[in-house]
């Protein structure tokens, strides 16, 4: 396949000519040529730039190659300059080659010619390649300077081998210096840091130059003109290196991170003042909580009051009444002594009565006693809050005989399934609040309107753990309600009485005080269960010191509000 070949042939002998494009076609180019012989004709030819390369006979009559070279400079153009000539010598050869010429042929040798074409053809365009790619290069830069500068990005490029650093204007207007009076090296760049991060950015190089970081990035404080500091960050990466791999050209990026800072100052300012605010709120609404909850608990001392002074009520009475018979039969005893009317059968008879009245002041006497006992145990549980080793079953029971009149009024059976012997180190006073609060709850709102109602308290030990479930056969709680039952403040029978409060103290009792867990399990017309899970012995809370035993005391402030919807 024949090569194109466009040449532009000085030459003033046609003969000459003819042999020297004679002898490119026959090493397969497909020759055209154009012929000058003086400096008009070539600069006219040279006006088309179409030429592959040129060939130039040494001599011509007014005209030289060395004339002709000096021409094909003045055009700019770069193509393949090749002497043809019979009589150049060494030294001329030598000027010329110095002169731009690439190659030269004797005319007595015209087998050269066409290798020496071929070889400075692909020389051509190798540099034609090599000068498109670095104004391909220059271009890029230009254009990457100039949208980086527009956006007022400074940038510093480093000329590793010598150290030389070159500062865009925007890199040193940024630090309030003119151009050229920040020093033009690697140093001048160092001698910008702040004390306080120069180590920390000369090693951050160190290690980008070792590897050990795909690139280098650092935020740095860097003086001003003025002698203040301004906050930059520098980005940047080798971006030539010699044959070896060694480093060569390193360009940075140079962001001014002032108005970040600001920013960030001022978020942390903000932060700040908001972590206050919200301490202080959260401090009030604790103070406010400590003050329901202690008048939850007095709520709940005064219906144990009600409840208990109603159960006294009985035995009290026999007590009256007993008592009354036996003061009456003993001072009917008395008169007949006064009267020597007593007889054997009518004291028999009278002492008879008498024991039966003491019986029974006895027997009402212990139950009262009883009573008192259990109740002088919640109150003081309820009070002090004070940590023991408590019987679980015993504590529930003692809950139960307070709430006895209130349940058999509401109409509600109690079926307690908890075994003796279930022993637990905590506080007996949140535990006889839950069972309280729970129990309230069922007979305001599970039998709202029932004739009556059964609740069923189980326990079961496990391990370390206990396990509590509470259950009733009430209305049942729906299902989108049941994310709501241990919000603070969430009833419905507000206005009525109730304080919405009941349930989600007994969540926060469960939580912060036994570190259990709360499981509700419901549906509308299968009441309600509710399942406690604890530790038999409560975690020590974070700041107690020692170990725990009788009388240990625990802060209600260290209540929290449950979040909304959990259980």
């Amino acid at each position: 396949m024949m090569t194109p070949l466009s040449i532009l042939l000085v030459e003033d002998s046609d003969s000459d000519a003819e042999l020297l494009l004679r002898s490119l076609r026959q090493a397969d180019f497909d020759v055209a040529a154009t012929r000058v012989d003086d400096a008009a004709g070539m600069r006219l030819a040279l006006a088309a730039p179409h030429w592959d390369l040129v060939i130039s006979d040494y001599n011509l009559p007014g005209f030289s190659a060395s004339a002709a070279l000096a021409l094909l400079g003045e055009a700019g153009l770069d193509l393949p300059f090749i002497v043809v000539s019979n009589n150049i010598g060494e030294e001329t050869a030598v000027l010329l080659m110095r002169a731009g010429a690439h190659d030269y042929v004797m005319k007595g040798n015209l087998a050269r010619l066409a290798p020496a074409v071929k070889r400075e053809l692909k020389e051509a365009e190798r540099r034609r390649q090599h000068r498109a790619a670095a104004q391909a290069l220059r271009d890029s830069e230009e254009r990457w300077k100039f949208a980086l500068e527009g956006a007022g990005y400074g940038v510093w490029d480093w000329d590793i081998p010598s150290g030389n650093v070159v500062f865009s204007a925007c890199c040193t207007a940024m630090h309030g210096y003119a151009d050229g009076e920040i020093e033009a090296s690697i140093g001048g760049r160092d001698a910008l840091l702040h004390p306080d991060d120069r180590e920390r950015v000369q090693q951050a190089m160190r290690d980008y130059f070792a590897g050990a970081t795909p690139r280098y990035k650092q935020e740095y404080r860097a003086r001003c003109r003025d002698g203040s500091w301004k906050w930059v960050l520098d980005n940047g990466m080798i971006v030539g290196r010699d044959e070896h791999g060694a480093p060569q050209r390193m360009i940075c990026i140079r962001i001014d991170l002032s108005e970040r800072k600001r920013v960030e100052q001022s978020l942390q300012e903000l932060n700040e003042q908001l972590e206050s605010r919200v301490e202080a709120r959260t401090s009030e609404l604790r103070q406010a909580m400590a003050q329901i909850i202690e008048s939850e608990k007095l709520a709940s001392l005064g219906v144990l009051v009600a409840g208990v002074s109603h159960e006294l009520n009985t035995p009290i009475g026999n007590m009256v009444l007993a008592a009354t018979a036996l003061h009456d039969k003993l001072k009917e005893l008395s008169g007949a002594i006064e009267r020597n009317q007593l007889t054997r059968s009518g004291l028999q008879h009278g002492l008879a009565d008498c024991l039966g009245a003491s019986e029974i002041i006895a027997r009402n006497g212990h139950r009262s006693n009883d009573l008192i006992e259990s109740f002088k145990r919640v109150s003081v549980d309820q009070t002090s809050q004070r940590r023991r080793t408590f019987d679980l079953r015993t504590t529930v029971q003692d809950s139960l005989t307070a709430l006895g009149a209130i349940t058999r009024r509401a109409k509600a059976t109690v079926e307690l399934n908890i075994p003796d012997g279930i022993m637990l180190d905590s506080y007996p006073g949140h535990l006889e609040q839950i069972i309280n609060n729970v129990i309230m709850n069922s007979i305001t709102h599970g039998f709202d309107g029932m004739p009556d109602g059964h609740i069923v308290i189980e326990a079961r030990r496990d391990g370390d753990m206990v396990e509590l479930v509470y259950s009733d056969n009430g209305h049942g709680i729906a299902a989108e309600l049941q994310h709501k039952v241990f919000e603070p403040f969430y009833t419905t029978k507000l206005g009525q009485g109730g304080s919405g409060l009941g349930l989600s103290i007994v969540h926060n009792l469960v939580q912060a005080i036994f570190k259990g867990q709360l499981r509700l399990d419901s549906s509308p017309g299968q009441g309600v269960r509710l399942q406690f899970t604890f530790p038999a012995q409560t975690p020590l809370p974070n700041n107690a010191a020692g170990g725990a035993g009788d009388g240990d005391q625990i802060d209600d402030d260290g209540f929290t509000i449950p979040p909304f919807g959990t259980m």
